[in-house]
Parts: C-alpha cells; structure tokens; sequence
C-alpha cells in the first residue's frame, strides 16, 4: 500500500549569535586559546597569535618581488610575498610561519594604502599546516591598522576576526619593514551543540504554512570538516500525520550540497518506520548563521508501505 504526503518539507532553522572571550598574550607568547561555553552549550573558541612579519626587499633573497605597476611605492605597485613570520622582532628569532601572497598600492592620496590579500601559514606546534585568511585595507602610515580576518584552513577553518599591524621598523632606503601583528581569530569548536525547535513549512518562505516542528539537538562533532551530529525529532502537525513524529540520527556535513541521514525510529503513523532523509541548502546567511533547508524524506512503516514526502 502506497500513500504520499501531499506537502514538502523545508526545515529552517536559526542559529543563535556566539558569545566570544578575547585573550591578550605576553610578549613573546605565540598563541593562546579561551573557550567559553554558554546558555546553548554552544562553544566558540578565540585564538590570539602575536608575530613578527618581515617584509624584506632588498638584498639577494628578497621575500617581497614588485611584480607589477610604476617605479617606487606609488599607485599600482604590485608585490608578491613569502614572508618569514618570527616569535621575536629579529629575523633570527623562532620562525613560526610565513605570509604568503600579495599587496597592492591602491591609493593616489599622499598617504599610501595597501590592498591586502595574504595567508598567514603557520609551522609552530599545533597550529602547523593550519592557516589564517585575510583580506582588507593596509594605511601603512597609521601606527596601528585593522583588517578583517576572512577564513582560514586546519584548526582556523570557518575562521573570522581580525589583525592589528604595528610597524617596528622600516628602511625607508630598501623597503624593507618588520611588522608586529597581534591577530584575534574565532570560530566554532569541536564539540559545539544547539538546541533548535524550528518551524517545517510547506513553502520556502518562513511565514508559509506550518506543517511540523523540528525539536532535537546537533553538535559539531567533527575536527576536520563541518560534520554535525544530527538528533532531530520532525514533530508533524498537518492532516491525517498530526501527531506523529519521525526520528533522525545521523551525520550532516553541511557543506555538502546533498546530505543523507538515516530514519531511525517514529511515532504514531510512523512506528516502527525507517528510511532516510536528504537535506539540501537553499539559503544561507554567512553573517547571522539562519539557513533554510529543503528535506525530501523516505520511510518505510512495520505494514512495509511506502511513505514518500516531496
């Protein structure tokens, strides 16, 4: 015996704003780590690495080649990068990583300003092979300038925050400069778990029909990619399904553009059910963290008759 329901189901959920904790470091210390836990269990962990960035022109290993735009600094000078990152202002000191890719002079105004577009890749302790993204405006003559941290690699994936630049030194004859950076980065730890009770609506938009309700929990319960632990309960509440409910267990790697999980139990209409549930995201806001995500969901009942939800 057949039967379908008669609505698709698009799962939206909302996810709350984190709570951060920053960190200040001695001079010297490479990096440190704060997590603080709060109302949804949720976790987020900020990271302050304090480095020394030397930007050599000059000599016969420079790590700074003009590729590009007129003599001198001016508009359209164009450079490329591979630069040494040290625990201590000399060159000499620890290398704990190197700044690789470019900066242009994008400014006509007398004071220059840089167009940063740099990767911070780190070879120290447990940050080595992970890396740091940034992508923003360098007023190199401003004592201390901000720029946005835009993503990052390994340990400093989904990363954001932000890098103060100091300037230490500069030769105004070669070039060459050692920059001092304390650079501030965040992102969603392992173990990171929400609460949701979200609406299921019949349509896209959020104000349509509600058909259920999702209740359960997910937790980042990957170290190396966006792997959820779905514990999910769809609570339906529409036409002869009202009152019943299906459940899902499962793995969600939400950066896959389909992701299946399985059915492993139900109530009511669905007793004894199982099947699968495939989850696509067909909206996303990187600022706020709401997503809206269309289930198309399969099961199987103890009578052996197919349930199918478009």
């Amino acid at each position: 015996m057949a039967s379908s329901l008669n609505f698709p189901l698009f799962f939206t959920f909302l996810l709350a704003t984190l709570l951060t904790t920053s960190i200040t470091t001695n001079y010297g210390t490479f990096s440190d780590e704060v997590s603080e836990a709060i109302t949804l269990k949720r976790i987020e962990i900020t990271t302050h690495l304090h480095f020394y960035f030397h930007d050599i022109l000059s000599g016969k290993n420079p790590t700074a080649v003009k590729i590009a735009g007129p003599l001198g600094f001016v508009f359209g000078s164009t450079f490329v990068i591979d630069d040494a990152l040290t625990e201590g202002p000399k060159l000499t000191s620890k290398l704990v990583g190197r700044a690789q890719g470019m900066y242009v002079f994008v400014s006509r105004e007398d004071n220059p300003e840089l167009l940063m577009v740099v990767t911070y890749i780190f070879v120290e302790g447990p940050y080595n092979g992970s890396s740091i993204s940034v992508l923003g405006q360098n007023p190199v003559l401003n004592d201390v300038r901000e720029f946005p941290v835009v993503g990052g690699s390994g340990l400093f994936r989904l990363a954001r925050g932000y890098a103060l630049a100091h300037t230490i030194m500069f030769d105004f004859k070669t070039g060459d400069a050692t920059v001092e950076y304390n650079l501030l980065g965040q992102k969603i730890a392992f173990g990171a778990t929400a609460m949701a009770d979200d609406p299921l609506t019949e349509e896209l938009e959020p104000g349509s029909k509600v058909v259920g309700r999702a209740q359960g929990m997910y937790a980042l319960a990957s170290q190396r990619d966006s792997g959820l632990l779905m514990v999910m309960n769809f609570a339906f509440l529409e036409g002869g399904f009202n009152g019943s409910t299906l459940s899902i267990l499962g793995r969600n790697r939400v950066l896959d553009p389909v992701r299946e999980m399985p059915i492993v139990g139900g109530s009511g209409l669905f007793m004894f059910a199982r099947g699968y549930a495939l989850a696509r995201t067909v909206r996303y806001s990187l600022k706020t963290g709401d997503a809206v995500v269309e289930y198309n969901v399969f099961v199987t009942t103890s009578c052996n008759a197919w349930i199918e939800s478009f």
